[in-house]
């Protein structure tokens, strides 16, 4: 079985869009199932045993208009499907019944920002241990999503064993684990980036030839409270920081389960913003960031 980074589907009308979007992707280094036939309606005919015989990082429908295929991979996403990563193209909009709290959705129609974003969440995804998945099932769970699936819950109420400081724990544990596996793989643009992790403080850097492009502390606690974890962006030298953004355990009870509510000043380039990530979700949310900033700062 084949193995891609990511499989398309396109409307007709994207077909040039997509090709030069996939011709970007291909001279990055990103392996891609596309071929000139597989639009939405090809990839919504098909069954089963009728689909290409491989396994995919990402199923990638760029969508420019909600119709049948696309709201079906919406309603997958929402559902929680982490193979199926759409692409918004144009002021096209997520209807507000399709939108996941927690999901931050590509949008672009440049080739090479496309590009940078696609490989960022494909690191991510590499950096969690996220399998590949057959194309073929993943197709399958697209077009098995129907609205009378999802889940209503019902008396939502927040356990009695939740614990924001077993969170917070759970988190920088995490967090620790995921950037000191994430950072090696740097090495190939020619950085060097490290985390120092300890019970109290991540200390994220990337550096090139010996100088700092990027710094990052994680810390336990901050002016949201001892239970909350602080973000510092840049190094600061024996000088006080505040914060670039904070986090607090929450329990969420309409998806059960807890998440991290993060306000961003800037760790994540918002400008006070506040939503709900889990702590896959956050971690990805930083490594964007980083790599958005390697991006405009060292290319």
């Amino acid at each position: 079985m084949s193995e891609y980074d990511v499989a398309v589907s396109f409307a007709e009308e994207q077909r040039s869009a997509v090709e030069e979007v996939v011709e970007a992707f291909q001279q990055r280094g990103l392996t891609v199932l596309h071929g000139p036939e597989q639009t939405h309606e090809w990839w919504a005919r098909k069954e089963g045993g009728d689909l290409p015989d491989a396994r995919v990082r990402f199923f990638v429908p760029f969508v420019s208009e909600v119709d049948d295929f696309t709201t079906a991979a919406l309603r997958a996403v929402k559902a929680g499907d982490e193979h199926v990563l759409p692409v918004l193209l144009g002021d096209v909009a997520v209807p507000p019944d399709l939108l996941h709290p927690h999901v931050a959705y590509v949008r672009g129609t440049a080739a090479d920002r496309l590009t940078e974003a696609l490989t960022a969440r494909i690191e991510a995804a590499e950096a969690v241990g996220r399998e590949r998945a057959p194309v073929s099932e993943v197709v399958a769970r697209v077009k098995g999503v129907a609205p009378q699936d999802e889940e209503v819950v019902a008396e939502p109420v927040v356990p009695a064993t939740f614990s924001r400081y077993a969170e917070q724990d759970a988190t920088l544990r995490y967090l620790g684990a995921q950037f000191a596996a994430a950072l090696p793989g740097l090495e190939r643009r020619g950085l060097v980036g490290t985390a120092h992790v300890g019970e109290t403080r991540i200390a994220v850097r990337v550096e090139r030839a010996g100088d700092t492009v990027y710094a990052l502390d994680i810390q336990r606690g901050g002016i949201g409270g001892d239970e909350t974890v602080n973000f510092v962006v840049g190094r600061q030298d024996g000088v006080a920081a505040l914060t670039n953004g904070w986090a607090r355990p929450v329990y969420d009870t309409g998806v059960g389960a807890a998440v991290l509510e993060v306000h961003d000043f800037s760790v994540l380039g918002g400008s006070g913003s506040t939503r709900a990530y889990r702590r896959e979700e956050l971690f990805t949310a930083l490594w964007q960031r980083l790599d958005e900033v390697l991006a405009s700062t060292v290319g």
